[in-house]
């Protein structure tokens, strides 16, 4: 009888040899099935770049009921289509599944274009693929199941609509003893055993280039749902306690709307004396302008080392364009707020390649790129994110009347990695090699390599020198703008290749019990 069911985590881009988070998204899809007892086992491809293919196939056997893929857009879209053609070669009456974000928002390409594909989960994926088993197991087809997209009888592409509703699972549910080892999860530059959390559902907000507004638009009522401040900090409680957590990353669309519910879980975790370090992944300018001194000492007396803000552009208009609610120069004032909390690393994030962009709108984010290093000599100025089409944003419609054409197949997937403009019409020449540079430079522009790679690994070591061959060179050409002779591109390239390959090692100065251990500990 067919029963096993194994979730896969493809492979990403380059940035995995830097950052490698747990694969949150598959232990939240599996909850309700390990509550009911079906044998889930989770395969992550990122564990070994060189030598996934056969762990995989050995994975599959006569019992394999399905196997399911997590996929992010760009290079993850190749290879889960690998993973399938893998998968179906050892046996072809096992399903394939695909979900996560890309597959909520291109379902039917998904089935169009992937052949090796059987169903698709759009949307939140508990429910959902809890029901998809169970007529899987049964054999019937899911026609009652919402948010599930699969091949008709009659040969076309049958649509069940998704449930439009936050899902949030109790974090008692989640299945944490699904990874059998959280040593091998962390970012460079980090020797801590970083978890992954929610403190809030959802994003009120409607910048024009993101899929948050898309992917919650059609959600009745409030679309920023904070979560009980007592019961995140008891999910921060149970994974310090049972899995040795010594940093929380938030990874909430943005977290920081209502500062008060921020500030009731620096206070609860200051009261219970919780020895954790914490990152924010999201806020936004208009939030840091309403944030006092006394909020943010508050945030770093509680044990915040690292906030992600969305900067974008030095540009006022592209600013507009994208509905930040900010300019340029509140984005310098609030820099220089930040600055004086030195110990709390300030994380921007930038995009290039905005429809209707100019040279000189790109230029403005180069230089502000350059005063916000200048101002806060701790911040990090984050690879910038090539402008990528989203379906169901604004910015998408206006990228199509600009000429943009959609991916379909996994190949032309793959060429839409952040860190390639070649698929926008609107983008020449000039601002091509423009961007290039700026994404090179972006490394070594606020001198990372002696920030977040101060570590003794193969990766954090090989950094550190290119910084010191190269990083001068790279300082000037951001300060100056010059794309003469910009050879480094292709030799920026080859690395990325080189990086896809390695395995790179989170594990110095982690806690010293692995995770057996602590949960032999935890239930004596």
């Amino acid at each position: 009888m067919r029963n096993k069911i194994l979730l896969v985590q493809p492979q990403q881009g380059s940035s995995g040899a830097f950052v490698r988070h747990i694969p949150l998204g598959l232990l939240y899809t599996s909850a309700s099935l390990v509550k009911d007892g079906e044998p889930i086992t989770i395969y992550d491809c990122r564990l070994n770049p060189r030598g996934w293919e056969e762990e995989l196939r050995a994975l599959i056997d006569a019992e394999t009921l399905l196997v399911g893929i997590s996929v992010l857009s760009g290079t993850p879209v190749a290879e889960a289509s690998k993973i399938s053609s893998i998968v179906k070669g050892v046996d072809p009456q096992v399903n394939i599944v695909y979900g996560g974000p890309h597959a909520t928002f291109n379902p039917e390409s998904i089935l169009q274009n992937e052949p090796h594909a059987d169903y698709v989960v759009s949307g939140y994926g508990n429910d959902s693929f809890h029901g998809l088993v169970q007529c899987l197991k049964s054999g019937s087809q899911p026609t009652d199941v919402s948010g599930i997209v699969y091949r008709s009888a009659d040969g076309g592409i049958a649509v069940n609509p998704k449930v439009e509703a936050f899902e949030n699972i109790p974090y008692q549910d989640i299945p944490y003893d699904l990874i059998d080892n959280y040593d091998v999860y962390g970012h460079v530059g980090h020797d801590s055993r970083i978890f992954s959390m929610y403190s809030v559902l959802g994003c009120p907000y409607l910048c024009t280039f993101c899929s948050s507004p898309a992917q919650y638009r059609d959600i009745p009522g409030k679309k920023w749902v904070p979560l009980d401040v007592a019961n995140v900090v008891d999910h921060i409680e149970h994974v310090v306690d049972r899995y040795q957590a010594n940093f929380i990353y938030f990874i909430d669309d943005d977290s920081f709307p209502n500062l008060k519910h921020v500030e009731g879980i620096m206070d609860e975790i200051s009261r219970r004396e919780l020895k954790v370090k914490l990152g924010f992944r999201g806020a936004r300018i208009n939030e840091i302008k309403r944030m006092s001194d006394e909020f943010l000492e508050k945030l770093v007396k509680a044990g915040t080392n690292t906030i992600h803000v969305g900067a974008e552009s030095g540009s006022d208009r592209i600013l507009k364009l994208i509905k930040k609610d900010c300019t340029a120069e509140d984005i310098l004032e609030c820099n220089r707020k930040l600055a004086r909390f030195p110990e709390m690393k300030t994380l921007y994030n930038f995009l290039m390649g905005v429809p209707t962009e100019t040279i000189e709108e790109l230029n403005a984010t180069r230089e502000l790129m350059l005063a916000i290093v200048r101002d806060h000599p701790n911040s990090i100025i984050a690879t910038p994110n090539r402008f990528r089409p989203l379906l169901n944003t604004e910015l998408y419609d206006l990228a199509v009347e600009h000429d943009y054409v959609p991916p379909e197949s996994a190949s032309e997937w793959e060429t839409q990695e952040l860190e390639n403009a070649a698929s926008l019409p609107w983008v020449d020449e000039k601002m091509k090699k423009l961007m290039d540079m700026m994404l090179v430079g972006s490394y070594f522009v606020d001198r990372k390599a002696t920030k977040v790679a101060s570590g003794n690994t193969l990766v954090e070591r090989g950094v550190r020198l290119i910084d010191r061959l190269y990083g001068p060179i790279g300082r000037w050409r951001m300060r100056t703008g010059n794309t003469v002779f910009f050879i480094e591109l292709p030799m920026y390239r080859a690395a990325n290749r080189m990086l896809k390959y390695l395995t790179p090692s989170f594990e110095t100065n982690k806690p010293t019990l692995n995770t057996a251990e602590t949960r032999a500990v935890m239930d004596c």
